[in-house]
């Protein structure tokens, strides 16, 4: 897909369409695609960019057989957002807790769960059912951030377009069907950010840094040289480490673009999959052509 086609595609996408009710596969592929985006540095201070929703928007569209534009992405994150919310504010509370096994918000105390509910009805979906994509909606709902987001931009320019950082974020009810769910209209969001207080805290862009022990005032020039030392050696293999799961996205772009039978979107929603998870991405590179397309198809099932 050249330049001038992936333009109008963005611009058809913006302006087609008006109503749409969401089912419970195409919530799973929407948050899917925007945890991807998300890890690939398309969300900056907890808002996702342009890119991002008309990536989420290829992705939906191709599965579904849709045309929905970006708006319709941007308003039903809203109410993905408020559904996670109420989810987030319910393991906020004591004796409440996530299990990942069962996949569940439990509480032993039952009368707990009925005082909650009666004074939270929205809750009410979250007991006793499955939440399968928690991971996922933490990175797309909560205050997640690649590390390296802020070298995504070609020219070295921060990303613009931002748009939906709503932080009164909430519930999320379990895909445990595959029943029709909400109907969202195309109001635009024009708020601004807000500090979202997670009792479900997210992992921090950047983790605490340690105290340094004081050191006493006759500790003389050669201590200091083996402190310097020590961090050359560890930001040595710091850099090692990382070079062992570095992936070259050129070289990846060409062979997902390689593989016969695959169209123009489907390559770029292979791509940003695979360049988001640098495990997946090796493995797909490892294999020849015949088993990397083969690979990609068991990655994406509903391409058959």
């Amino acid at each position: 897909m050249d330049q001038y086609e992936y333009q109008g595609q963005r611009r058809e996408m913006k302006h087609k369409g008006r109503n749409v009710v969401w089912s419970i596969a195409m919530d799973k592929c929407l948050i899917e695609a925007l945890a991807i985006q998300a890890r690939t540095g398309n969300k900056i201070d907890k808002c996702f960019n342009e890119n991002a929703y008309t990536a989420a928007c290829i992705a939906v569209n191709t599965r579904f057989n849709l045309n929905l534009n970006n708006q319709k992405v941007v308003n039903r994150l809203k109410t993905i957002k408020k559904r996670y919310k109420v989810m987030r504010d319910l393991l906020s509370q004591d004796g409440f807790h996530w299990n990942p096994n069962t996949k569940m918000i439990e509480c032993d105390n039952d009368d707990l769960w009925k005082r909650y509910i009666a004074a939270h009805p929205d809750a009410r979906g979250f007991r006793g059912k499955q939440i399968e994509m928690y991971d996922e909606l933490k990175i797309v709902c909560g205050n997640y951030q690649a590390p390296s987001r802020w070298a995504k931009t070609k020219d070295g320019s921060h990303p613009t377009e931002i748009r939906n950082c709503e932080d009164d974020s909430a519930s999320f009810l379990s895909p445990s069907s595959e029943e029709a769910s909400d109907t969202d209209g195309t109001e635009s969001y024009t708020g601004s950010p807000e500090y979202m207080p997670d009792g479900s805290q997210d992992p921090p862009l950047v983790p605490p840094l340690r105290q340094l022990p004081k050191r006493p005032r006759g500790s003389d020039a050669l201590q200091d040289a083996m402190l310097a030392v020590a961090s050359s050696i560890r930001k040595l293999a710091d850099a090692m480490e990382r070079s062992k799961t570095a992936i070259n996205a050129s070289e990846l772009l060409q062979a997902v673009m390689e593989i016969d039978g695959l169209e123009e979107a489907k390559q770029m929603y292979a791509f940003e999959y695979l360049n988001a998870d640098p495990i997946k991405a090796r493995a797909f590179m490892t294999y020849d052509p015949r088993m990397r397309k083969i690979y990609l198809f068991r990655q994406f099932w509903w391409w058959k």
